[in-house]
């Protein structure tokens, strides 16, 4: 992608319900040098956080959790913004969320008339991964016949037309179009990568050739709902379709909660290069944590979904790999000191838990309820510094082109850097 032919701004939802592969939007993004990017929660929807975008991004996790998060205020913020011409891209979790269902918290977001086709009563024969293999939904199961890589056919770009890529998928959705959805890919096969969660006959007639993306004009926007993770940074040939979509979609103007900030030099009281490096040992000591959890095979039920370790590193790594850069070039001056104490105090907390849950293995029950409280807290840290990164990268970027910049300002303070 050229960055510079793409002038959105874009909002990625961090809250309630969202698994880790939020930040494979972030890795995407800071690949293309693109940063006019937000991270919001469900307070953030609910506050009116979407008037201040132009695209809005859901990812996989718990489409139950995402809801009931969202509450039917953030479920009318996303119908007010889209109905006014933003765009919503929902992958997986994302993709479920806006279709039709009579099954509360999701009844509140009604919005595309898709259905879904691996959606049962009677589910098939499991051979492997029984604890990623289905969920319930209602009276039914939603079941997930493959897992990992498989090859998709792009149908409804004039770019792209016919075109096969390869996508992972993790649970996300195979649909049928009703009169009003534009069907853009259709799951086309399988690869060397392809992981059978059921009999392969089975699951070739679940999904080959059912709707993997569709689209829907809502009032003066539009929504994408992709079953595969076209954001996956694995991907690049799926990034792109998601790329061609940003470029062509609507550019709404800045709005109320958007402020100007001038390229300031930093502050008078940053914090000492000692703090910030107390921030890095303490990530550096959760990953040791982590890979131990990581070569047992311990999972968690959190909600409705199962949680393995190798989540954990997704998330630390998000912030490791950032957090070094961050230190190699010093930004951590232009950090006020609040912010870093807040981010010391949240990831002490999530160290601490975290250890509580390596010596609770075994112990289903309390585990469970120790892996919610550490998920929770994990995304939290994660989505502050991740947002805190993203802005120092757009304002280093603003002062290098000598220019003045907008930013949406949500609960956390916003500060420039020269």
């Amino acid at each position: 992608m050229n960055n510079q032919s793409l002038h959105s701004e874009i909002s990625i939802y961090v809250g309630k319900g969202a698994s880790h592969s939020w930040t494979w939007f972030a890795d995407i993004f800071e690949r293309e040098g693109y940063y006019a990017v937000s991270f919001v929660d469900e307070e953030d929807v609910q506050e009116g956080a979407l008037s201040c975008c132009d695209v809005f991004f859901i990812s996989g996790g718990d489409t139950f959790a995402i809801a009931e998060g969202l509450g039917s205020k953030g479920a009318g913020e996303i119908k007010k913004f889209v109905s006014g011409g933003g765009t919503y891209i929902g992958s997986c979790a994302g993709a479920y969320l806006p279709l039709h269902s009579s099954l509360p918290p999701l009844n509140m977001f009604n919005y595309v008339g898709a259905r879904i086709t691996n959606l049962t009563r009677h589910l098939p024969e499991v051979k492997q991964k029984p604890e990623k293999f289905c969920t319930e939904y209602g009276c039914r199961y939603v079941f997930h016949p493959v897992r990992e890589e498989l090859t998709v056919k792009l149908t409804g770009w004039n770019d792209f037309q016919n075109e096969l890529i390869t996508a992972p998928l993790y649970g996300g959705p195979a649909l049928t179009a009703t009169a009003d959805i534009e069907v853009l890919a259709e799951y086309d096969g399988f690869t060397a990568k392809t992981e059978f969660l059921i009999d392969e006959d089975i699951a070739r007639q679940a999904l080959i050739g059912k709707a993997a993306a569709v689209s829907k004009k809502y009032g003066k926007g539009r929504f994408y709902l992709f079953g595969p993770h076209f954001e996956h940074p694995n991907y690049p040939g799926a990034n792109r379709v998601l790329f061609n979509i940003l470029t062509d979609c609507n550019t709404q103007t800045c709005s109320a909660g958007k402020i100007p900030e001038t390229i300031a030099a930093g502050y008078d009281q940053a914090p000492e290069k000692n703090k910030f490096l107390d921030f890095l040992s303490l990530l550096s000591n959760a990953r040791i944590v982590a890979l131990g959890l990581e070569r047992a095979a311990y999972t968690w039920l959190i909600g409705k979904k199962v949680y393995d370790p190798e989540k954990i590193r997704v998330f630390l790594e998000t912030m490791w790999q950032r957090a070094r850069h961050i230190n190699s070039k010093k930004w951590y001056t232009y950090i006020e000191s609040g912010e870093i104490d807040e981010l010391i105090r949240v990831c002490s907390e999530m160290l601490l838990v975290l250890k509580k849950l390596r010596g609770e293995a075994g112990k289903t029950l309390a585990a469970d309820k120790t892996a919610d409280r550490f998920f929770e807290t994990l995304r939290v840290l994660t989505a502050r510094f991740v947002s805190l990164y993203f802005r120092l990268q757009r304002n280093a970027l603003g002062a290098q082109k000598g220019r003045l910049i907008c930013t949406y300002t949500s609960r956390q303070p916003q500060h420039s850097i020269l």
